[in-house]
């Protein structure tokens, strides 16, 4: 899709501090958006994560839109292989001077509350949102949310999620030895996954369209993960898009968003891990 053009010469971003609003005024290279990529050993692979990490050309910014891991026990001193080796490929990009923006899932825990220079430090993020932000990138707006709050009918997720971005919860975790609270956070993921299987079946149009209604009045592009679906919803009289990202896990997508404000989508192919537009 192709909105207004604008000139890019240089890129510099600001954040200010109630964390809502990342703006680059002249932005040069590509802006990338993944999400839900669940990684794992086998249905999907670290490395090839890893992979593709590396092949994101002319990048500027990075959006992580949650889920990274099949379930992620985020501070450093849980971290298994896996989370090593990714949260390494993440600073490789840093330092090519990619800005990362990781945005929090409901498969993300023990995250740090509060963004400041020692947790900069330990996590190879720029930015680390816990709900939902918005970037300036040169005449464009967008906004971008993990959606896993979108559909409030399900009561017994939206419950479940208290319980576990809750302070008496984290300090539970946080005391344990690190391969029991792994092996736990394992058994967790694996239960939840059968439940409200008809919440997770059925796609929440009416849920999902209310919230378009909310946030599509001043952007250009509001992109939306978790429902590993590839939509694009409109409301009438407002100018926006709302954008569901398809998921790494199933189709190993990644959106790229140039200076102009045009939108592609990657896929990677699992074997070679090189991409192609479409």
């Amino acid at each position: 899709m192709l909105l207004v053009k604008i000139n890019s010469k240089s890129s510099e971003s600001e954040f200010p501090k109630d964390m809502k609003t990342i703006s680059i005024s002249q932005p040069e290279g590509y802006l990338y958006i993944v999400t839900d990529s669940h990684l794992d050993q086998q249905d999907a692979p670290y490395t090839e994560f890893i992979a593709m990490l590396s092949q994101l050309k002319q990048a500027r910014m990075l959006i992580c839109l949650g889920d990274l891991f099949k379930v992620w026990l985020a501070l450093p001193k849980f971290w298994a292989e896996a989370n090593r080796e990714v949260m390494q490929a993440f600073k490789e990009l840093q330092q090519r001077g990619v800005e990362i923006v990781f945005v929090i899932g409901n498969r993300e825990v023990l995250l740090p509350r509060t963004w400041n220079d020692y947790w900069r430090t330990q996590f190879p993020f720029t930015y680390l949102i816990h709900d939902d932000v918005y970037i300036t990138w040169g005449e464009h707006r967008y906004g971008f949310i993990h959606g896993d709050t979108i559909n409030s009918n399900d009561h017994s997720y939206l419950r479940w999620r208290k319980i576990v971005r809750s302070l008496p919860f984290e300090w539970f975790f946080r005391a344990m030895p690190s391969p029991v609270a792994r092996w736990i956070a394992g058994k967790l993921e694996a239960t939840l996954a059968e439940t409200n299987q008809e919440f997770k079946i059925s796609f929440p149009e009416k849920e999902v369209e209310h919230f378009a209604e909310t946030v599509l009045h001043d952007v250009d592009f509001y992109f939306v993960g978790h429902f590993h679906q590839n939509k694009e919803i409109q409301v009438p009289q407002h100018p926006g898009t709302l954008k569901i990202v398809p998921d790494w896990l199933s189709c190993r997508a990644v959106l790229q968003l140039d200076s102009q404000g045009k939108l592609h989508t990657l896929y990677f192919d699992k074997e070679s891990s090189e991409s192609k537009a479409k």
